[in-house]
Formats: structure tokens, C-alpha cells, sequence
């Protein structure tokens, strides 16, 4: 083989031998990030809603499916399994893929969280603020004077409640004229609630204090 053939062949090995070291680092690299990254996170089932869902709904399976969360991640109240809510009814809306916890069903955990000093109380509210009120949100609560006497001027209303937020809605059924919601007041304000039993009260919407 002529000597200048053979330098030629000769020539190409340094290209060779760093491409194989290239590829040889790049999988230690890989390799290395591997074992060396994050460990992996764990998750748990959370059920969440499949849907919108509107305050009120009664749930079924159809309404709920599981995903799974990391365990850093998941809320607490939260459920696993479709029978622990099944039949029970939302305190508000809630959107689709949004967690279903304790504290959006109605029932006792409505008030978990609440700070001592507050309770959680049923209201009847007039029907014309349907579609307006959702859980968290702030309403003042205000009631209709009886008039003094017949033919006199229109009765006057006062403030029973002020600024308190709502815990749960129920949608009124088919015309109806009133509903009810639940709000957090102190035991003061829930006494005054209570001697308006039977009445309905107006509620009127209002920024957050």
C-alpha cells in the first residue's frame, strides 16, 4: 500500500476516536442524571370533580373521578374513594378537575376551620338574589320592619348582619321565592338570626372587608 494511502486512512482515526468520546460522555452524563436527580414523587388518589358543578348537587359517581396527586400537593380534607361522598350535597361550585374536600360539602365540615369566636348559621334569603351568591362571598344581612300600623308609610329594613362570608348556597327549587344559605357570624349575630326565624331576609352583596 503506497505510504501516502495509508497516511490518508490514518487521518481519519483522531475524527473516529473523539466521536466515541463524545458519546461515551454524554451517556455517562445521562446516566449520572439519572441517579443523581430528584427522587421520584409519590402520589395518592384524590377525587375530584369530572365536571362543573353547580352549588347544591347531590353527588354520584358519575359526578367525581380520581386523579393522583403528590402527597406534598394534596388538600387536606381531601377524599379517595367515590362512596365517601356519594349522595352527599356541594356547599358551592365547584369546577371541573378542582378537588373535593370536607369543607365543600354540606354537612358538619362546613365549619371546620372557623375560628371559635364563629358559627356556622342557615338563613332564608329572598329568591331575587339567586344566580348572585356563592360560597365565599361577603353579604350584609338585612330584614323588613314590621309596619306600625296599616295604611302607614312602607315599613323601613335594618342591618342584622354585616360583611359576613358564605359558607354554602342551596339553589332555590322551581319557583320559589327564597333560600337558603349558610353563613359564619359571631354568637352574638346568630342569636339576633335566630329571633328572625321564619322570616326571609334580603342579602345584599359586598366586597371582602
Amino acid at each position: 500500500m503506497p505510504i501516502s494511502d495509508f497516511a490518508h486512512r490514518l487521518n481519519g482515526w483522531p475524527r473516529r476516536i473523539l466521536a466515541v468520546c463524545c458519546l461515551l460522555l454524554a451517556g455517562a452524563a445521562a446516566l449520572g442524571a439519572r441517579h443523581s436527580g430528584d427522587p421520584p414523587r409519590t402520589g395518592h388518589p384524590v377525587l375530584v370533580a369530572a365536571r362543573d358543578l353547580a352549588a347544591g348537587t347531590r353527588l354520584s359517581s358519575a359526578d367525581v373521578r380520581l386523579r393522583s396527586w403528590p402527597d406534598e400537593l394534596r388538600p387536606a380534607g381531601a377524599f379517595s374513594s367515590g362512596t365517601d361522598v356519594a349522595g352527599r350535597s356541594l356547599a358551592g361550585a365547584v369546577r371541573a378537575g378542582e378537588a373535593v374536600t370536607e369543607t365543600r360539602l354540606s354537612g358538619p365540615g362546613l365549619a371546620a376551620g372557623l375560628p371559635p369566636t364563629l358559627r356556622a348559621v342557615p338563613v332564608q334569603v329572598a329568591g331575587g338574589a339567586a344566580g348572585l351568591l356563592h360560597a365565599g362571598e361577603f353579604v350584609d344581612l338585612l330584614v323588613s320592619d314590621p309596619p306600625e300600623a296599616e295604611g302607614v308609610a312602607p315599613p323601613a329594613a335594618h342591618l342584622l348582619a354585616e360583611a359576613v362570608p358564605v359558607l354554602a348556597v342551596t339553589p332555590p327549587p322551581a319557583g320559589a321565592d327564597s333560600f337558603a344559605i349558610v353563613v359564619a357570624v359571631d354568637a352574638a349575630t346568630a342569636l339576633q338570626l335566630a329571633a328572625e326565624s321564619g322570616r326571609t331576609l334580603v342579602a345584599t352583596l359586598r366586597h371582602p372587608p
